[in-house]
């Protein structure tokens, strides 16, 4: 379908003199249009686009015009998946603004880069040192002698200065440094040309390979319809598994959150990212499995169970080893879309070899300085005195966000694709092709004049970091734009379990979706509200049982007026804090239905106890007054119990629907016998 620019297209609202489509040069408009197109197609995503904002990234490649295009690709597939036929925006001066941070603390963050990360001189050429993992540091460091005997990398005792590094590698050739690092299990990259990396093995696989590679899988189950979405929230009650770290796929994930999807995204214990937590949590949940062990393998395969897109980024064989090979993925979730992200593509000798935006610019050309007719910013770890032949970084870690918003665009069509057909698929996406597409636009466009970043409309937000300022959404489709109501949060904060199942719920719908032109982002409910509340709907629905228990006893006195009788009002009130206690501690860690049988069962020994209290003064000291009491407490659960089993269905959608600040915990449970099970079929 081929979409084309309306009057009332936004443009000079936001800030853009030029106003819609202009970027003070119809010829520039022209060229941000044709490489949307171009990467588009690449992309396998047809339609047009309306660009409005100019570009601010630039440099020896043109990385704003790319920033566009790539967020352009996303738009139109999402135009595809709501059946869109009308005009779609991209606003190229957020989308490069999107490329640097989408959140902006106002207070100083951290570096990214670890003060060791970085371009060394060989004795033959430039290689860089990825060592902003401790395991990556350590392998690095050991390579080059400089790690003590005894004590890990990520101490502050092991730490050698830059200087140091720099003596370590000088005496090194580059080929020879970057084999040893990467069997080490580090990861690094020598500066190649172009010209190189066109003739190298892996650059010539690389080439080969599609930019987005489609499989489809097996059919999802008639049970397990893929959620339809609602108009203003395309991917309301889709379940996407985020288990990717920097930042191609915390990229897409967060993209797919801010349309309306459930993201929860899993890390291991210890791992954190600092520097990019903020920007790359907006709109998910966060949770720490390990999945090494039997039971984190349990949760996790319980999670693949109830998901309906995972994207990922391990090596191949990586989720085998954790019980989730191919065919255990297909049986437990058939329908299942999967993404899955690389950094030098899935065929050639690199396949499945450690890398990283910083390195695969390197390797590939992109920041050979002798290609750069036109001299990009330092990164912002870079020498201030930079030799003339040192490598010349992108201005902005352009390969990570083009392929995170690739693989969202990916994520969006196999999306459509199961909702048409019900069946699953399986997308590859790589940095080093995506950074062939980013040589082939410059090759078109040449080199792009960068200019400061404009003043981009944002919305203030609280957050554990402080006020941040979070960015308007990049593009429009039909009325949709990108925005949500999670703010972002440190790693590991939720517990490892899926929303209520809303997927079919117009009341969620309704809720999550944009209520004015200004997106309004708000904190979920807490969990202990909601407990609270589900504790007295319950503690309200057992006063009529009560009092018949109470009737059935023959004991007039409590029946009669029970609500304004003292031994009532004892019980009710133990009643009350015995429910609100159990609910507090189950409902953290039970499914919604085990945790009312629990905590009606606790509730009502906790009345009866305290109405036998408040009425004797002390609990039974004979035999005949146990029995009694005995006799007593059965009666009133089993008719409490038969009373609540006929209000089961109600009271379920009552505490589900309405208090939706915390997980109900898995519906579907996975022990570590079934995990056992599946490791050793994948082993």
């Amino acid at each position: 379908m081929t979409r084309h620019a309306h009057p009332g297209a936004p443009g000079a609202a936001n800030g853009d003199p030029d106003g819609p489509g202009r970027l003070g040069d119809s010829g520039d408009v022209r060229a941000l249009e044709l490489a949307a197109a171009a990467l588009a197609a690449s992309a396998g995503v047809a339609g047009g686009v309306t660009a409005r904002g100019r570009p601010a990234l630039g440099g020896a490649y043109p990385v704003g015009a790319f920033a566009a295009a790539a967020v352009s690709t996303t738009a139109l597939a999402l135009a595809d998946l709501i059946d869109h036929d009308g005009p779609v925006t991209v606003d190229a001066a957020l989308a490069g603004a999107w490329f640097r941070a989408a959140v902006r603390p106002r207070a100083e963050q951290p570096s990214p880069w670890d003060p060791l990360s970085g371009d060394y001189r060989a004795v033959d050429g430039w290689i860089r040192l990825h060592m902003n993992a401790p395991h990556h540091r350590a392998a690095a460091l050991a390579v080059l002698g400089l790690a003590p005997a005894g004590v890990t990398a990520d101490t502050a005792a092991a730490q050698p200065d830059r200087e140091t590094v720099a003596r370590a590698v000088a005496p090194f050739g580059c080929d020879a440094l970057e084999a040893a690092v990467v069997q080490a299990g580090g990861a690094a990259a020598r500066l190649r040309s172009v010209a190189e990396w066109s003739e190298h093995p892996q650059g010539v696989a690389v080439a080969a390979e599609p930019l987005i590679a489609v499989e489809t899988t097996a059919i999802a189950r008639p049970d397990q319809p893929f959620p339809p979405g609602v108009p203003e929230r395309p991917l309301v009650g889709v379940r996407v598994l985020d288990l990717t770290r920097v930042l191609a796929g915390p990229v897409a994930t967060r993209t797919l959150a801010m349309l309306g999807a459930d993201v929860l995204r899993i890390d291991p214990p210890g791992w954190d990212e600092p520097a990019v937590e903020p920007d790359m949590t907006l709109g998910k949940r966060c949770a720490r499995v390990d999945a090494h062990t039997v039971e984190g393998r349990s949760e996790l395969i319980a999670l693949v169970a109830e998901a309906d897109v995972i994207v990922h980024g391990y090596r191949p064989g990586a989720l085998a080893g954790l019980g989730l090979d191919d065919d255990t993925l297909r049986a437990i979730r058939p329908g299942l879309v999967e993404v899955q992200l690389d950094a030098w593509g899935y065929s050639g000798p690199w396949a499945g070899r450690r890398g990283f935006d910083s390195l695969v610019q390197l390797a590939t050309g992109i920041a050979d300085p002798a290609t750069a007719s036109v001299a990009a910013p330092a990164p912002s770890e870079g020498d201030a005195h930079r030799a003339p032949d040192a490598p010349i970084a992108l201005p902005v870690q352009a390969l990570d966000h083009a392929t995170g918003w690739l693989a969202a665009t990916a994520a969006l069509r196999a999306v459509a694709h199961a909702r048409r057909t019900g069946e699953g698929s399986r997308s590859r996406l790589s940095l080093a092709r995506t950074a062939l597409e980013l040589e082939r636009l410059r090759d078109a466009l040449g080199p792009a004049e960068a200019h400061a970043e404009p003043r981009v409309p944002s919305t203030p937000l609280d957050t554990p970091w402080g006020l941040a300022d979070v960015l308007a959404s990049p593009l429009e489709v039909g009325g949709v734009r990108l925005h949500t109501v999670h703010p972002p949060r440190h790693l590991g904060s939720d517990d490892p379990f899926w929303l209520v199942d809303e997927r079919h719920d117009e009341a969620e719908a309704e809720r999550v979706a944009p209520r004015g032109p200004r997106a309004v982002i708000m904190r979920p409910t807490r969990a202990i509200v909601w407990a609270l509340l589900s504790a007295a709907l319950v503690w309200a629905m057992q006063g009529l049982p009560e009092t018949l228990g109470a009737a059935l006893l023959a004991q007039p006195d409590i029946g009669a007026r029970w609500w304004s009788n003292p031994g009532w009002a004892v019980g009710a009130a133990a009643q009350a804090l015995a429910l609100a206690l159990g609910w507090v501690t189950l409902s953290r860690r039970l499914a919604v239905g085990p945790t009312l049988a629990i905590t009606s069962a606790l509730g009502l020994v906790a009345h009866v106890v305290g109405a036998t209290l408040a009425y004797t003064g002390s609990l039974p000291t004979s035999g005949e007054a146990a029995w009694n009491l005995g006799v007593g407490l059965g009666l009133a659960v089993a008719v409490s119990g038969a009373a609540l089993i006929q209000l089961a269905v109600p009271v379920l959608l009552a505490l589900t629907r309405p208090f939706l600040g915390r997980a109900s915990a898995r519906s579907r449970a996975v022990t570590p016998g079934y995990a056992r099970r599946r490791g050793r079929r994948a082993r």
